[in-house]
């Protein structure tokens, strides 16, 4: 990382819409958020505020922030309205600590030629946004993009002629994680292409994007991840689904909601003796009742779980600890045998 910021790993980046609705870090200690750019610019009386109070004090929070480029959200709507130029220069009126690379995300589906096409889009916004960076604050964070080794060979490569870098991100794994269908499925190719990347670059620190779930973050943790993203926290709890510790997602609002589980009365009695901050003010009903109080439940929960990985790993238990959570769940317990299979301790950890 760089000298200036050093992040205790694995890390999880909270991500928030600019709207600030709820704001864990109110209530208990949050290490990390991430907001996007899209996000951001899509709400210019957000923008204004943001460049005038910087990303902190709107934020009115002390940990590390990183801005997301919005390249996903970009091409999602089919525009980018915004140029690399633009974009560092607003990074530098923001004043996150890191700012991610304007990227254009690739998609199992597109021909070759159009990945291609938009991986050389994503490295030539990377060199025009190192070029006019004037400062070391944010840290620049570049997205690597690719489905194949000779891919991937090829665009690390490339990146590294345009500079070195202490983090890398991993994009385009989203449209893969999806598609989870056994020892075939997508999940297992994206396991595979971060192993991939581990071994390309060893002594860089490495960010999956999108991939923060309960469950798949102690998955990403065990495969080496140095650091993922959340959104789950928040629109898991807009469902009226809450996280319990060890053992995922559980439907609590009482509306036909088929995605989660509901709750059982050892469910609920776990749940009681929860002690983040809105099982200790408000108690289960306030689960129930409110997405905020769900927001905020689930967002520690996920802090929490990043600590105890950190526990583990430095016990040298988490291979354990991970097992532990996902040995009833069929798919997670096949996603972990995958990953303890192909790659060993020294490989994760070194």
């Amino acid at each position: 990382m760089s000298k200036k910021i050093s992040l205790k790993f694995p890390f999880m980046w909270l991500t928030q819409l600019s709207k600030l609705n709820p704001k864990p870090w109110d209530y208990f200690r949050v290490e990390g958020v991430m907001l996007n750019a899209y996000d951001i610019l899509t709400k210019p009386y957000i923008d204004k505020k943001i460049r005038e109070k910087k990303v902190h004090n709107y934020l009115g929070f002390d940990g590390y922030v990183t801005i997301d480029s919005g390249g996903f959200l970009f091409m999602k709507h089919n525009k980018v309205p915004v140029s690399p130029e633009q974009l560092v220069e607003l990074y530098e009126k923001w004043k996150p600590n890191f700012a991610v690379s304007l990227d254009h995300p690739i998609f199992p589906s597109l021909p070759e030629n159009i990945i291609k096409k938009r991986q050389i889009w994503s490295l030539n916004n990377i060199k025009t946004m190192v070029e006019l960076k004037k400062s070391d604050n944010p840290v620049f964070i570049p997205v690597i993009h690719g489905y194949s080794r000779k891919s991937l060979e090829w665009y690390i490569k490339e990146l590294e002629r345009i500079g070195e870098f202490d983090i890398y991100g991993l994009g385009s794994l989203v449209p893969l994680v999806k598609g989870i269908k056994g020892v075939n499925g997508r999940f297992y190719k994206a396991i595979d292409l971060i192993k991939l990347v581990k071994e390309l670059v060893p002594d860089r620190k490495i960010h999956v994007f999108g991939i923060g779930g309960s469950l798949t973050m102690h998955l990403m943790f065990l495969l080496g991840v140095n650091s993922i993203d959340s959104s789950s926290w928040r629109f898991k709890a807009a469902y009226g689904a809450i996280q319990l510790p060890g053992k995922g997602d559980r439907y609590i609002t009482g509306k036909a909601q088929p995605k989660y589980r509901d709750l059982s009365e050892e469910d609920l009695a776990e749940l009681r003796k929860c002690e983040c901050p809105a099982c200790t003010s408000h108690g289960v009903e306030g689960l129930r009742s409110s997405f905020k109080l769900r927001a905020i439940h689930n967002a520690w929960v996920y802090q929490k779980e990043v600590e105890i990985a950190r526990q583990k790993i430095e016990e040298g238990t988490y291979q354990e600890y991970v097992w532990n959570l996902v040995k009833d769940n069929p798919v997670y317990r096949k996603l972990f045998k995958y990953i303890t299979d192909k790659t060993s301790t020294l490989e994760r950890w070194l």
